[in-house]
Protein backbone atom coordinates (compact mmCIF):
# COMPACT_ATOMS: atom_id res chain seq x y z
CA UNK A 1 0.00 0.00 0.00
CA UNK A 2 1.46 3.36 -1.05
CA UNK A 3 1.23 6.22 1.44
CA UNK A 4 0.94 9.89 0.41
CA UNK A 5 1.59 13.05 2.42
CA UNK A 6 -1.67 14.65 3.59
CA UNK A 7 -1.59 17.63 1.14
CA UNK A 8 -1.03 15.33 -1.82
CA UNK A 9 -3.75 12.98 -0.63
CA UNK A 10 -6.24 15.85 -0.40
CA UNK A 11 -5.43 16.94 -3.94
CA UNK A 12 -5.87 13.41 -5.22
CA UNK A 13 -9.21 13.10 -3.43
CA UNK A 14 -10.47 16.34 -4.98
CA UNK A 15 -9.37 15.30 -8.46
CA UNK A 16 -10.91 11.87 -8.05
CA UNK A 17 -14.16 13.28 -6.75
CA UNK A 18 -14.82 15.73 -9.56
CA UNK A 19 -14.03 14.22 -12.95
CA UNK A 20 -17.56 14.71 -14.27
CA UNK A 21 -17.53 18.43 -13.52
CA UNK A 22 -14.27 18.90 -15.38
CA UNK A 23 -15.70 17.07 -18.40
CA UNK A 24 -18.99 18.95 -18.56
CA UNK A 25 -19.27 22.06 -20.68
CA UNK A 26 -21.24 25.04 -19.46
CA UNK A 27 -24.80 25.16 -20.85
CA UNK A 28 -24.89 27.26 -24.01
CA UNK A 29 -26.55 30.65 -23.85
CA UNK A 30 -29.30 31.33 -26.35
CA UNK A 31 -26.82 33.27 -28.48
CA UNK A 32 -24.25 30.47 -28.44
CA UNK A 33 -26.94 27.93 -29.29
CA UNK A 34 -28.25 30.02 -32.18
CA UNK A 35 -24.74 30.32 -33.61
CA UNK A 36 -24.29 26.54 -33.43
CA UNK A 37 -27.72 25.53 -34.75
CA UNK A 38 -27.34 26.83 -38.30
CA UNK A 39 -29.77 25.13 -40.66
CA UNK A 40 -32.32 22.64 -39.38
CA UNK A 41 -35.61 20.86 -40.03
CA UNK A 42 -38.96 19.94 -38.51
CA UNK A 43 -40.30 16.49 -37.71
CA UNK A 44 -43.62 17.81 -38.99
CA UNK A 45 -46.90 15.91 -38.75
CA UNK A 46 -45.47 13.21 -36.51
CA UNK A 47 -45.97 13.98 -32.83
CA UNK A 48 -48.34 16.87 -33.51
CA UNK A 49 -50.89 14.83 -35.48
CA UNK A 50 -51.36 11.36 -36.95
CA UNK A 51 -49.98 11.75 -40.48
CA UNK A 52 -46.88 9.70 -39.64
CA UNK A 53 -46.34 6.99 -36.99
CA UNK A 54 -45.21 8.48 -33.69
CA UNK A 55 -42.21 6.20 -33.29
CA UNK A 56 -38.44 6.35 -33.17
CA UNK A 57 -38.40 3.88 -36.08
CA UNK A 58 -40.22 6.46 -38.21
CA UNK A 59 -38.19 9.46 -37.04
CA UNK A 60 -34.69 7.94 -37.09
CA UNK A 61 -34.18 7.72 -40.88
CA UNK A 62 -35.24 11.35 -41.27
CA UNK A 63 -32.96 12.55 -38.47
CA UNK A 64 -30.07 10.55 -39.91
CA UNK A 65 -30.62 11.85 -43.43
CA UNK A 66 -30.69 15.50 -42.39
CA UNK A 67 -27.81 15.13 -39.95
CA UNK A 68 -25.65 13.61 -42.69
CA UNK A 69 -26.31 16.76 -44.75
CA UNK A 70 -25.04 19.05 -41.99
CA UNK A 71 -28.33 20.08 -40.38
CA UNK A 72 -27.82 20.75 -36.68
CA UNK A 73 -31.24 21.51 -35.22
CA UNK A 74 -34.41 19.44 -35.27
CA UNK A 75 -37.68 20.98 -34.14
CA UNK A 76 -40.19 18.46 -32.83
CA UNK A 77 -43.78 19.79 -32.85
CA UNK A 78 -45.78 18.01 -30.15
CA UNK A 79 -49.50 18.13 -29.39
CA UNK A 80 -50.00 17.40 -25.70
CA UNK A 81 -53.54 18.27 -24.62
CA UNK A 82 -55.44 17.41 -27.82
CA UNK A 83 -56.20 13.98 -29.21
CA UNK A 84 -53.64 12.48 -31.58
CA UNK A 85 -54.52 9.08 -33.01
CA UNK A 86 -56.87 8.26 -30.15
CA UNK A 87 -54.90 9.48 -27.16
CA UNK A 88 -53.59 12.56 -25.39
CA UNK A 89 -50.24 13.09 -23.71
CA UNK A 90 -51.63 15.42 -21.06
CA UNK A 91 -54.99 16.06 -19.39
CA UNK A 92 -56.63 18.99 -21.26
CA UNK A 93 -58.21 20.23 -18.02
CA UNK A 94 -55.09 20.17 -15.83
CA UNK A 95 -52.06 19.92 -18.12
CA UNK A 96 -50.71 16.97 -16.17
CA UNK A 97 -48.73 14.58 -18.37
CA UNK A 98 -49.60 10.89 -18.50
CA UNK A 99 -46.23 9.42 -17.60
CA UNK A 100 -47.29 6.02 -18.96
CA UNK A 101 -48.49 7.21 -22.37
CA UNK A 102 -46.89 5.09 -25.13
CA UNK A 103 -46.51 8.18 -27.31
CA UNK A 104 -44.54 9.88 -24.53
CA UNK A 105 -42.13 6.93 -24.38
CA UNK A 106 -41.56 7.18 -28.13
CA UNK A 107 -41.12 10.94 -27.90
CA UNK A 108 -38.52 10.51 -25.19
CA UNK A 109 -36.72 7.96 -27.34
CA UNK A 110 -36.68 10.35 -30.31
CA UNK A 111 -35.40 13.24 -28.19
CA UNK A 112 -32.70 11.06 -26.70
CA UNK A 113 -31.66 9.71 -30.08
CA UNK A 114 -31.42 13.22 -31.52
CA UNK A 115 -29.40 14.48 -28.57
CA UNK A 116 -27.04 11.53 -28.98
CA UNK A 117 -25.95 13.00 -32.33
CA UNK A 118 -22.96 15.29 -31.61
CA UNK A 119 -23.86 18.95 -31.85
CA UNK A 120 -27.52 18.41 -32.75
CA UNK A 121 -29.95 20.76 -31.01
CA UNK A 122 -33.56 19.77 -30.33
CA UNK A 123 -36.49 22.19 -30.00
CA UNK A 124 -39.53 20.74 -28.23
CA UNK A 125 -42.77 22.68 -28.24
CA UNK A 126 -46.49 22.72 -27.45
CA UNK A 127 -48.06 22.75 -30.91
CA UNK A 128 -51.79 22.22 -31.66
CA UNK A 129 -53.20 23.04 -28.21
CA UNK A 130 -56.57 24.29 -29.49
CA UNK A 131 -58.70 24.37 -26.34
CA UNK A 132 -55.85 25.61 -24.20
CA UNK A 133 -55.39 28.61 -26.49
CA UNK A 134 -59.08 29.25 -27.08
CA UNK A 135 -59.83 29.37 -23.36
CA UNK A 136 -56.63 31.14 -22.34
CA UNK A 137 -55.79 28.37 -19.89
CA UNK A 138 -52.62 29.72 -18.35
CA UNK A 139 -52.98 27.22 -15.51
CA UNK A 140 -52.99 24.29 -17.94
CA UNK A 141 -49.97 25.57 -19.86
CA UNK A 142 -48.18 26.24 -16.58
CA UNK A 143 -48.72 22.69 -15.36
CA UNK A 144 -47.84 21.24 -18.74
CA UNK A 145 -44.44 22.92 -18.76
CA UNK A 146 -43.89 21.99 -15.12
CA UNK A 147 -44.24 18.36 -16.13
CA UNK A 148 -42.26 18.70 -19.38
CA UNK A 149 -39.43 20.35 -17.45
CA UNK A 150 -39.47 17.44 -15.00
CA UNK A 151 -39.70 14.69 -17.61
CA UNK A 152 -36.85 16.11 -19.69
CA UNK A 153 -35.04 17.95 -16.90
CA UNK A 154 -31.89 15.84 -16.95
CA UNK A 155 -31.36 16.09 -20.71
CA UNK A 156 -28.46 17.93 -22.29
CA UNK A 157 -28.95 21.68 -22.59
CA UNK A 158 -29.04 21.30 -26.36
CA UNK A 159 -32.70 20.50 -25.67
CA UNK A 160 -34.67 23.75 -26.02
CA UNK A 161 -38.24 24.48 -24.87
CA UNK A 162 -40.57 26.49 -27.15
CA UNK A 163 -43.52 27.50 -24.99
CA UNK A 164 -46.54 27.80 -27.32
CA UNK A 165 -46.70 27.49 -31.10
CA UNK A 166 -48.80 29.95 -33.15
CA UNK A 167 -51.24 31.01 -30.40
CA UNK A 168 -54.29 31.86 -32.46
CA UNK A 169 -57.93 31.32 -31.58
CA UNK A 170 -60.57 29.39 -33.53
CA UNK A 171 -60.92 30.85 -36.99
CA UNK A 172 -57.31 32.00 -36.94
CA UNK A 173 -57.83 35.26 -35.05
CA UNK A 174 -55.03 36.48 -32.81
CA UNK A 175 -54.89 35.90 -29.09
CA UNK A 176 -54.75 39.02 -26.94
CA UNK A 177 -51.07 39.97 -26.50
CA UNK A 178 -51.47 40.27 -22.74
CA UNK A 179 -52.88 36.74 -22.59
CA UNK A 180 -49.91 35.34 -24.47
CA UNK A 181 -47.53 37.21 -22.16
CA UNK A 182 -49.24 35.94 -19.04
CA UNK A 183 -49.39 32.35 -20.27
CA UNK A 184 -45.81 32.41 -21.49
CA UNK A 185 -44.59 34.09 -18.32
CA UNK A 186 -46.19 31.54 -16.04
CA UNK A 187 -44.76 28.65 -18.08
CA UNK A 188 -41.37 30.38 -18.11
CA UNK A 189 -41.35 30.67 -14.32
CA UNK A 190 -42.08 26.96 -13.94
CA UNK A 191 -39.28 26.04 -16.33
CA UNK A 192 -36.91 28.37 -14.49
CA UNK A 193 -37.84 26.79 -11.16
CA UNK A 194 -36.50 23.52 -12.57
CA UNK A 195 -33.54 24.86 -14.55
CA UNK A 196 -32.10 28.37 -14.65
CA UNK A 197 -30.19 27.67 -17.87
CA UNK A 198 -32.62 25.76 -20.07
CA UNK A 199 -33.16 27.82 -23.24
CA UNK A 200 -36.75 29.00 -23.57
CA UNK A 201 -38.30 30.25 -26.83
CA UNK A 202 -41.04 32.87 -27.11
CA UNK A 203 -43.04 34.03 -30.13
CA UNK A 204 -45.98 36.13 -31.34
CA UNK A 205 -49.72 35.97 -30.74
CA UNK A 206 -51.21 34.47 -33.91
CA UNK A 207 -49.28 32.72 -36.67
CA UNK A 208 -45.79 33.66 -35.43
CA UNK A 209 -45.50 36.33 -38.09
CA UNK A 210 -42.54 38.67 -37.71
CA UNK A 211 -44.75 41.70 -37.13
CA UNK A 212 -46.41 40.03 -34.13
CA UNK A 213 -43.40 40.32 -31.84
CA UNK A 214 -43.55 44.07 -31.32
CA UNK A 215 -47.20 44.02 -30.23
CA UNK A 216 -46.92 40.78 -28.24
CA UNK A 217 -43.69 41.67 -26.47
CA UNK A 218 -43.40 45.45 -25.96
CA UNK A 219 -41.23 44.48 -22.98
CA UNK A 220 -39.73 41.32 -21.52
CA UNK A 221 -40.91 41.63 -17.92
CA UNK A 222 -42.66 38.24 -18.01
CA UNK A 223 -39.58 36.36 -19.19
CA UNK A 224 -36.63 37.70 -17.25
CA UNK A 225 -37.00 41.39 -18.08
CA UNK A 226 -34.25 41.24 -20.67
CA UNK A 227 -31.71 39.95 -18.15
CA UNK A 228 -31.96 36.25 -19.03
CA UNK A 229 -29.35 35.12 -21.60
CA UNK A 230 -31.21 31.83 -22.01
CA UNK A 231 -34.24 33.22 -23.86
CA UNK A 232 -34.65 33.07 -27.65
CA UNK A 233 -37.28 34.56 -29.97
CA UNK A 234 -38.90 32.76 -32.88
CA UNK A 235 -41.05 33.48 -35.91
CA UNK A 236 -42.35 31.62 -38.96
CA UNK A 237 -41.67 32.68 -42.53
CA UNK A 238 -43.99 31.80 -45.42
CA UNK A 239 -43.76 35.12 -47.21
CA UNK A 240 -45.33 35.69 -49.65
CA UNK A 241 -48.08 33.25 -48.64
CA UNK A 242 -49.53 33.38 -52.16
CA UNK A 243 -46.34 31.59 -53.22
CA UNK A 244 -45.16 29.68 -50.16
CA UNK A 245 -48.53 28.56 -48.80
CA UNK A 246 -50.30 25.33 -49.58
CA UNK A 247 -53.10 25.21 -52.16
CA UNK A 248 -52.30 28.63 -53.60
CA UNK A 249 -51.91 29.48 -57.30
CA UNK A 250 -49.09 28.23 -59.46
CA UNK A 251 -45.41 28.38 -58.48
CA UNK A 252 -44.35 30.96 -61.04
CA UNK A 253 -44.83 33.78 -58.52
CA UNK A 254 -42.29 36.57 -59.20
CA UNK A 255 -41.18 36.85 -55.56
CA UNK A 256 -38.16 39.00 -54.78
CA UNK A 257 -35.33 38.90 -52.25
CA UNK A 258 -37.19 41.59 -50.31
CA UNK A 259 -40.00 39.12 -49.70
CA UNK A 260 -37.49 36.93 -47.89
CA UNK A 261 -35.47 39.66 -46.22
CA UNK A 262 -38.14 42.02 -44.85
CA UNK A 263 -39.69 39.69 -42.23
CA UNK A 264 -36.19 38.82 -41.04
CA UNK A 265 -35.34 42.50 -40.77
CA UNK A 266 -38.54 43.15 -38.83
CA UNK A 267 -37.50 40.53 -36.29
CA UNK A 268 -33.93 41.79 -36.21
CA UNK A 269 -35.17 45.31 -35.45
CA UNK A 270 -37.26 44.04 -32.52
CA UNK A 271 -34.41 41.86 -31.26
CA UNK A 272 -31.92 44.73 -31.31
CA UNK A 273 -34.21 47.04 -29.32
CA UNK A 274 -36.86 45.49 -27.08
CA UNK A 275 -35.14 42.12 -27.34
CA UNK A 276 -31.83 43.53 -26.12
CA UNK A 277 -29.84 41.45 -28.57
CA UNK A 278 -31.94 38.31 -28.16
CA UNK A 279 -31.19 35.71 -30.88
CA UNK A 280 -33.92 34.85 -33.38
CA UNK A 281 -34.81 31.35 -34.58
CA UNK A 282 -36.87 30.87 -37.75
CA UNK A 283 -38.77 27.82 -36.56
CA UNK A 284 -40.71 27.18 -39.78
CA UNK A 285 -40.31 28.12 -43.41
CA UNK A 286 -40.89 26.43 -46.76
CA UNK A 287 -43.15 26.12 -49.80
CA UNK A 288 -46.25 23.91 -49.96
CA UNK A 289 -45.45 22.75 -53.49
CA UNK A 290 -46.83 19.22 -53.11
CA UNK A 291 -50.36 20.54 -52.55
CA UNK A 292 -50.43 21.45 -56.27
CA UNK A 293 -47.54 19.61 -57.96
CA UNK A 294 -47.07 15.85 -58.17
CA UNK A 295 -43.28 16.15 -58.30
CA UNK A 296 -40.92 18.98 -57.39
CA UNK A 297 -39.13 20.16 -60.51
CA UNK A 298 -39.82 23.89 -60.29
CA UNK A 299 -36.73 26.07 -60.47
CA UNK A 300 -38.54 28.99 -58.87
CA UNK A 301 -39.13 26.91 -55.73
CA UNK A 302 -35.53 25.72 -55.81
CA UNK A 303 -34.34 29.31 -55.99
CA UNK A 304 -36.42 30.31 -52.95
CA UNK A 305 -34.89 27.50 -50.88
CA UNK A 306 -31.41 28.38 -52.14
CA UNK A 307 -31.76 32.06 -51.22
CA UNK A 308 -33.58 31.70 -47.90
CA UNK A 309 -31.02 30.32 -45.45
CA UNK A 310 -27.68 30.93 -47.12
CA UNK A 311 -28.20 34.38 -48.63
CA UNK A 312 -30.43 35.91 -45.96
CA UNK A 313 -30.90 34.09 -42.64
CA UNK A 314 -27.32 32.95 -42.10
CA UNK A 315 -25.75 36.41 -42.62
CA UNK A 316 -28.27 37.75 -40.07
CA UNK A 317 -27.21 35.01 -37.61
CA UNK A 318 -30.68 33.48 -37.58
CA UNK A 319 -30.80 29.67 -37.42
CA UNK A 320 -33.61 28.09 -39.43
CA UNK A 321 -35.71 24.93 -39.40
CA UNK A 322 -37.38 24.16 -42.71
CA UNK A 323 -40.95 22.87 -42.39
CA UNK A 324 -40.90 19.30 -43.68
CA UNK A 325 -44.12 17.39 -43.07
CA UNK A 326 -43.51 14.69 -45.65
CA UNK A 327 -46.64 15.95 -47.43
CA UNK A 328 -47.44 19.35 -48.92
CA UNK A 329 -44.12 20.78 -47.75
CA UNK A 330 -42.18 17.62 -48.44
CA UNK A 331 -38.42 17.31 -48.64
CA UNK A 332 -38.03 13.88 -47.04
CA UNK A 333 -40.16 11.07 -48.50
CA UNK A 334 -41.28 8.93 -45.54
CA UNK A 335 -42.53 6.14 -47.81
CA UNK A 336 -39.06 5.62 -49.26
CA UNK A 337 -36.98 6.92 -46.33
CA UNK A 338 -35.00 9.27 -48.52
CA UNK A 339 -35.17 12.78 -49.89
CA UNK A 340 -37.66 12.98 -52.72
CA UNK A 341 -35.81 15.65 -54.71
CA UNK A 342 -32.97 18.09 -54.39
CA UNK A 343 -34.60 20.85 -52.30
CA UNK A 344 -32.46 19.75 -49.37
CA UNK A 345 -29.39 20.54 -51.47
CA UNK A 346 -30.80 23.94 -52.38
CA UNK A 347 -30.86 24.99 -48.73
CA UNK A 348 -27.08 24.96 -48.88
CA UNK A 349 -27.18 27.74 -51.46
CA UNK A 350 -26.79 25.89 -54.74
CA UNK A 351 -28.57 23.01 -56.46
CA UNK A 352 -29.15 21.63 -59.93
CA UNK A 353 -31.94 23.13 -62.03
CA UNK A 354 -34.08 21.66 -64.77
CA UNK A 355 -32.85 23.73 -67.68
CA UNK A 356 -31.85 27.35 -67.13
CA UNK A 357 -35.15 29.22 -66.79
CA UNK A 358 -36.42 30.32 -63.37
CA UNK A 359 -40.04 29.84 -64.46
CA UNK A 360 -39.68 26.48 -66.16
CA UNK A 361 -42.81 24.52 -67.27
CA UNK A 362 -42.91 22.46 -64.06
CA UNK A 363 -43.81 25.56 -62.02
CA UNK A 364 -47.34 25.69 -63.47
Amino acid sequence: MRLFPLPVLLILLVIGATPTFAAQASPPTARAAADAMGKGFNLGQMFDNSQHPTTLAEAKPKIDAYYARGFRVVRIPVTWTEDVDGSTLADPQTGRIDQNAPRLKELMAVVDYALAQPGLYVVLNAHHEKRLKQDGRADVLEQLWTDIADVFGDRDHRLIFEILNEPHLEGGTAMAPETVREMSGRAYQRIRARDAKRIVVIGGNQWFGADEMARTWPDLKAVGDGQDPYVMATFHHYNPWTFAGDNQGDYADPWTDDDIRKPMQTMADWASTVGRGMPVFIGEWGVGWHSKLATMNCNNVRLWYARFHTAHAAPMHMPTAVWDDGGWFQLFDHARNRFGGNLVDCIGGECAWSGTERFNPDCY
